[in-house]
């Protein structure tokens, strides 16, 4: 069956990340990827300087010419939103497009490593707030869950490092403040028994937490979030369980790293994804 699925993100011209990353990973796994991009960046905001153009005020034209057409979606994802107002049009694409049997997954990107990224206001944090209450699946990080549930974060970073069984319970705990709404915490951060640095992707569905767990391979790469994300509601669409698809999307990004590390790819550039697609088929 041919479905669609709207991306509502930025389109930045270097970082492989968000509509880039989006469109080239729903289209691998067989669906059908719409944009609407909510700003054009020449690259992504990592980088010392980028020029950006916001594209909220014509968020509104999209609306209403896919109403206007009659079109439906499988699947709606939210991702990078770089202003209050770029919100509060998602809010109202949902209002249209959000029907019964379409997933909405909520990338509420605001920060990571303990900080909020450079931009983002108290306003926008409520905003995503919103957004993330009508989400169906939210892929926050470690910092965006912090974020949204207003927990302090060094407390779980250090627990981390001591008892991750108990962070993961934590983490759980924490997620009931959005009753009803499937979590996949990524990236998280922490230790083996042994020592060994592991990150974990924390699936929370209702009362049943698994944890997906991978070697920690060091560096911080642009758009693996974002590439989790798509993969993840692409998953989802394809009839795969959450569990499968969290594994799927971190076995192709531990792939994309190495070959990142080995090539001497800069953090900004994002990871090479590209010839791992094939790995996204249906099973």
């Amino acid at each position: 069956m041919h479905q669609r699925v709207a991306a509502i993100n930025d389109l930045s011209g270097l970082g492989r990340c968000s509509l880039t990353a989006d469109i080239a990973v729903l289209a691998a796994m067989g669906l059908e990827c719409c944009p609407l991009p909510t700003a054009v960046l020449t690259t992504q905001t990592g980088y010392p300087d980028y020029r950006c153009v916001s594209f909220t005020g014509h968020m509104e034209d999209y609306r209403q010419h896919w109403l206007q057409l009659g079109v439906s979606f499988s699947g709606i994802l939210s991702g990078y939103l770089a202003t209050p107002e770029a919100a509060d049009q998602v809010e109202a694409f949902l209002d249209t497009f959000q029907k019964p049997g379409t997933l909405y997954l909520c990338d509420p990107v605001l920060g990571d490593n303990g900080h909020v990224y450079r931009g983002f206001t108290d306003a926008s944090i409520e905003a995503m707030g919103k957004l993330a209450r009508r989400a169906d699946i939210l892929t926050p990080n470690l910092t965006e869950f912090c974020i949204l549930t207003g927990t302090d974060m060094e407390p779980l970073f250090q627990l981390g490092r001591t008892d991750a069984q108990a962070l993961f319970r934590a983490l759980q705990e924490k997620a009931l403040l959005f009753k009803g709404k499937k979590f996949i915490i990524t990236g998280i951060p922490h230790s083996s028994l042994s020592g060994e640095h592991l990150v974990t992707n924390l699936v929370l569905d209702g009362e049943k937490a698994v944890p997906v767990t991978f070697p920690h391979l060091g560096g911080t790469y642009s758009g693996t979030g974002d590439l989790f994300a798509a993969i993840l509601l692409g998953s989802q669409l394809q009839g795969r369980s959450l569990e499968r698809g969290a594994q799927l999307a971190g076995e192709l990004i531990g792939k994309a790293i190495r070959s990142s590390k080995a090539e001497g790819t800069p953090g900004n550039d994002g990871v090479n994804y590209e010839p791992y697609l094939s790995l996204l088929g249906k099973e």
